[in-house]
């Protein structure tokens, strides 16, 4: 999920290769057929019963991923009231509607087909349209050696994860974290990152949430930052039973059926977010100086074109050697490596939709050179452009 909201899914691609033989096991072999057609009809625009979204929601639940039932019908709703007008989404709904006839249901070849191909083109960006949404994922070691890579593109949906057992590794900005039990990670909008297996560990359980964050929240997620946009908490061992019993709390009162549970789950993801606030060190500075915000707007608004270092030390007015020192001091970058993660997300936002060159997509971000853009693209994000496409 990262999730417009992580997230946290495997790639697509190798996810379904994993369960392919598990979903061949299922003994009511209709129920593969009915999702089908249930969610080409949701992708065509037509209506769909309640009982025909809640055997969906049964298929979709036991994949053993985040997306449980309740979850799974929020983003039928969502498909249902905004239908894909571009992307992956939309350019499965014109191969389809070529092979598939207006009436009639889906044999089990055909479904087996067409949800293999949903799969790849699922839009975790739909899937947390809801103002909080939380639950537990557990990776093995093939979806962990598989790895997952995020790019955000909303503009407000925030997300939360809290390491429970086992460890993966985090790379953004060029770096890696080794994330283990007891870590929490705060991934805001606008994040670039990748999931990876980490030596030692051959398994990864986390709690996670997606949220809009109410307005009083915003300086309560002002952390330490891992990479652009990607922020690291290591708990104290005092608070991190209470860390996790708070995400137990939050998931158990999302999936409930209660008057209020909406309501209950925006107080309790508040407690949440201020036990872990409770936990930075002392020493942590909320707010940068506004002349680094300052270097970073301007790096933010010019960062597809060539510009100097001095072009950025005026901006913010300081010396070329105090910016260098204040901006690796409060950003953990330097200059010109904060000017390449922002390349490298608007390059993973264009590689999404598949449409443009790769070619032309290192020319937009400001990478004249094909051959250099795939080398820094690889060295950010752990894997070649072309690899990252084929993720969908």
């Amino acid at each position: 999920m990262w999730p417009d909201g992580v997230i946290y899914l495997c790639s697509s691609n190798h996810y379904y290769e994993h369960h392919t033989a598990y979903l061949e096991d299922f003994t009511v072999l209709s129920l593969k057929s009915d999702t089908a057609g249930t969610l080409y009809k949701i992708l065509t625009g037509h209506v769909v019963a309640g009982d025909e979204l809640n055997r969906a929601a049964q298929w979709f639940e036991k994949l053993d991923t985040p997306i449980d039932q309740s979850t799974f019908i929020a983003y039928a709703k969502t498909l249902q009231r905004e239908a894909p007008q571009h992307g992956a989404l939309h350019d499965l709904i014109a191969r389809w509607q070529a092979k598939h006839p207006a009436q009639g249901g889906f044999s089990e070849e055909a479904a087996d087909a067409f949800l293999q191909d949903y799969i790849v083109c699922l839009d975790p960006n739909l899937l947390f349209r809801a103002p909080i949404t939380a639950g537990y994922a557990q990776w093995d070691e093939a979806r962990l050696t598989a790895g997952f890579s995020y790019a955000s593109h909303s503009e407000q949906t925030w997300s939360l994860l809290v390491c429970d057992t086992g460890g993966a590794r985090l790379r953004g900005g060029g770096r890696e974290l080794a994330v283990r039990s007891g870590q929490v990670l705060l991934v805001g909008p606008g994040a670039l990152c990748t999931l990876q297996a980490l030596a030692g560990h051959r398994r990864w359980g986390y709690f996670w949430a997606v949220f809009y964050p109410d307005s009083r929240w915003l300086d309560w997620l002002r952390w330490p930052e891992f990479a652009p946009k990607v922020s690291h908490l290591e708990l104290p061992a005092t608070q991190r039973t209470a860390v996790l019993d708070a995400c137990e709390a939050l998931q158990r009162c999302l999936h409930a059926k209660d008057a209020m549970s909406m309501e209950l789950s925006h107080n309790l993801l508040e407690q949440l977010i201020l036990r872990c606030r409770a936990c930075l060190p002392a020493d942590f500075q909320a707010h940068r100086d506004p002349r680094i915000e300052r270097a970073r707007e301007f790096i933010e608004q010019h960062y597809t074109e060539s510009f100097r270092h001095a072009d950025v030390a005026a901006a913010a007015n300081l010396s070329a050697s105090r910016l260098a020192d204040l901006f690796r001091q409060q950003c953990g970058l330097t200059v010109l490596g904060y000017r390449d993660e922002m390349r490298m997300v608007q390059a993973a936002r264009l590689l999404r939709q598949r449409s443009t060159p790769i070619a032309d997509i290192g020319e937009a971000v400001g990478f004249s050179d094909p051959a250099y853009f795939s080398r820094m693209f690889a060295k950010h994000i752990g894997m070649s452009p072309r690899e990252y496409q084929k993720q969908g």
